[in-house]
């Protein structure tokens, strides 16, 4: 959708653009045909006045004016400030030989300083016009990719649009699922404004974390989050940050089940499963609607691992523990047998420090 709607306004302001252009080739031609521009041609070739030379048609006339007026602005906008630049300076080389061949051969004149400013304007106008619209878009994008990733990480992206190139590659990140236990039974019970309510208030603070410790945002399931580190910026501590990013989150959230319980009278917990592995990255979908994801193995088993988990607790896989350092403090739950996962998984819990309240 954002992408549909950058282009739509691409599109309506290139059409402004090109009306611009128009009236400005348009403007050229009245000012030629009032031989204003007459004495400065005469000046470049050199002539005290025109003399036998019979003056090309108006037709001819308009069109060499018009052609040298919207063919760089379209050539740059479309091919780029170099190519452009390069098939306008072709263009009126092309256009110097032929004014030198059909003067001395045909003793016609053609105009020169109508098109020629026209030519000018519209480069200016181009190199203008193109650049302005890539910062507009460069905005739009990083205020879009903003709600997914701190500021500083959207930036990154965009400097570097190979980092969301659309051809699937592989990468070794971190996943995390976090999901509100009991939330769906409340669903039933509480009104839908205070549901809503509540939704909002929990994700909030769970999205600034994540975003916080440099976490993607993959998607919103439900009662669910998925988040994901090391990608689209790489990061070398990308499972540390999201254990990190954990201990955060159950703390917000035994501050917030507690206000939930003295208000509402209900009780929440929030249960975590992170997974470190590699993974398929890539843009799924189509031009109407798209999803920058990660899929894969990897990101089954951080599933699984959170849907085991215990309201309140941090499980992690053992390849996220042996990523830690001495600092988080780690204990062994067993291997568990997981639906559609080949094999059993090391799981650990993450030791949290005590909650004094």
């Amino acid at each position: 959708m954002v992408r549909m709607r950058l282009k739509y306004r691409k599109y309506s302001e290139l059409r402004v653009y090109l009306v611009v252009s128009v009236l400005v080739a348009i403007t050229l031609c009245i000012v030629q045909l009032a031989n204003i521009f007459t004495p400065f041609d005469l000046l470049f070739f050199q002539m005290d006045s025109i003399g036998e030379y019979q003056p090309v048609s108006i037709g001819i006339t308009a069109f060499i004016i018009f052609f040298h007026t919207l063919f760089p602005g379209i050539i740059i906008l479309e091919e780029g400030n170099v190519k452009g630049i390069i098939y306008t300076v072709i263009a009126w080389f092309s256009y110097g030989v032929l004014i030198h061949a059909y003067s001395e051969a045909f003793q016609l004149f053609m105009p020169l300083s109508a098109p020629l400013v026209g030519s000018l304007i519209t480069v200016i106008r181009a190199l203008g016009w193109g650049s302005t619209v890539l910062e507009t878009e460069k905005n739009d994008i990083r205020r879009t990719f903003g709600h997914f990733v701190e500021p500083s990480v959207a930036s990154i992206a965009i400097e570097n649009p190979d980092l969301l190139k659309e051809d699937g590659v592989r990468k070794n990140v971190t996943v995390m699922f976090a999901d509100m236990r009991g939330f769906t039974k409340l669903c039933e019970s509480i009104e839908p404004e205070v549901l809503i309510t509540m939704l909002r208030e929990c994700f909030g603070k769970l999205i600034s974390i994540a975003k916080a410790n440099g976490g993607t945002i993959d998607k919103l399931i439900g009662d669910s989050l998925m988040v994901v580190w090391g990608n689209p910026v790489p990061d070398d501590n990308h499972a540390e940050r999201a254990v990190e990013a954990a201990l955060e989150m159950q703390g917000m959230m035994r501050n917030l089940r507690r206000k939930w319980q003295n208000t509402l009278g209900i009780n929440v917990d929030l249960g975590i499963g992170i997974n470190t592995s590699e993974v398929v990255v890539g843009t799924i979908g189509s031009d109407e609607f798209c999803d920058y994801t990660v899929l894969g193995y990897g990101v089954n088993i951080a599933e699984r691992i959170e849907r085991g988990c215990p309201g309140g607790e941090i499980c992690i896989s053992k390849e996220t523990e042996g990523l830690l350092s001495s600092h988080y403090q780690c204990e062994p739950m067993g291997r568990f047998d997981y639906k559609n996962v080949r094999e059993k998984v090391d799981v650990y819990r993450v030791v949290q420090e005590p909650f004094l309240g």
